[in-house]
């Protein structure tokens, strides 16, 4: 008998909480629903767009977690401020085989927002936020295909509107190592990380290049230090693109040391064109 009783006391303690939830969900969703936006017209878009997938969690899904969140971005948008860009574990955790793309996806929103979005097609940038919110939050649920669809079609297609076209990646970029690093050190200098900005920039909207980031050293020094010193430095190029959105998997890395020299010279000569990161598309 007690454990029967132990049972229903955690049942009713159970719905207890979930009626302590839906009551405050309510409470902000009603408010949420009954402002009048102010601001611009991004900002009435993200009010309507945040307002669309609270609506849907609260009254059909009964995800009071989620309406909760959409409410109140929602709110902040009717007040004139801008809610941050979702992050792709904001409602916990993803499928493993969906980082990837949410985080692509996140950079591109990011960039395109940064580079006037908002003022390009206030619409579509309120959209395009929104709709991230709703798919990375249908994503982590994962139990919903039709919904996961329609949240990321929808922050696609207004991504687009929005996206300032970039040029194309060109087939060879050459990086000069003694102006990416110190001498023998393989840590980008921070006087030349807005260089590195604007090729992932490139990458980030280019998403159809993949990449090989290779180094190369001079015929300073022995053959197997070279060899070390120039695939330290190709990761850490690798790493800094990684840093600003461009997926790991895109890719390949290689050290080439004294080979494959761009300029070709005897051994132990310094030569600065043949200290270098080349980073090409494949």
């Amino acid at each position: 008998m007690r454990l029967r009783l132990g049972t229903l006391s955690l049942l009713a303690g159970a719905s207890l909480l979930a009626g302590c939830g839906a009551f405050e969900s309510q409470r902000i969703y009603d408010q949420a629903s009954s402002v009048t936006p102010q601001g611009d017209a991004y900002h009435q878009s993200l009010y309507e767009g945040y307002m669309e997938h609270a609506t849907f969690e609260q009254e059909e899904m009964m995800n009071y977690t989620s309406a909760i969140s959409h409410s109140r971005n929602a709110m902040l948008a009717a007040s004139g401020q801008t809610p941050p860009v979702a992050q792709i574990e904001e409602f916990g955790p993803q499928p493993a085989d969906k980082v990837d793309e949410l985080t692509q996806a996140r950079a591109r929103l990011v960039a395109a927002l940064g580079a006037g979005g908002a003022q390009r097609d206030s619409q579509a940038a309120g959209r395009a936020q929104s709709f991230l919110a709703c798919w990375v939050e249908q994503q982590h649920e994962n139990f919903q295909p039709r919904d996961i669809a329609y949240c990321r079609n929808g922050f696609y297609k207004n991504l687009e509107a929005i996206e300032v076209k970039a040029a194309e990646m060109p087939e060879v970029i050459a990086l000069q190592a003694d102006v990416l690093f110190d001498f023998d050190k393989a840590i980008v200098k921070n006087e030349f990380k807005p260089e590195l900005d604007k090729i992932a920039d490139l990458l980030v909207q280019d998403t159809a290049a993949n990449i090989l980031v290779w180094g190369f050293t001079d015929t300073v020094g022995s053959a197997a230090y070279n060899l070390k010193l120039s695939e330290r430095r190709a990761e850490a190029v690798a790493q800094y693109l990684e840093g600003r959105g461009v997926s790991r998997s895109r890719m390949t890395l290689k050290g080439w040391g004294e080979t494959n020299l761009a300029v070709p010279t005897p051994d132990n000569t310094p030569e600065p064109r043949n200290r270098r990161v080349e980073i090409r598309r494949r």
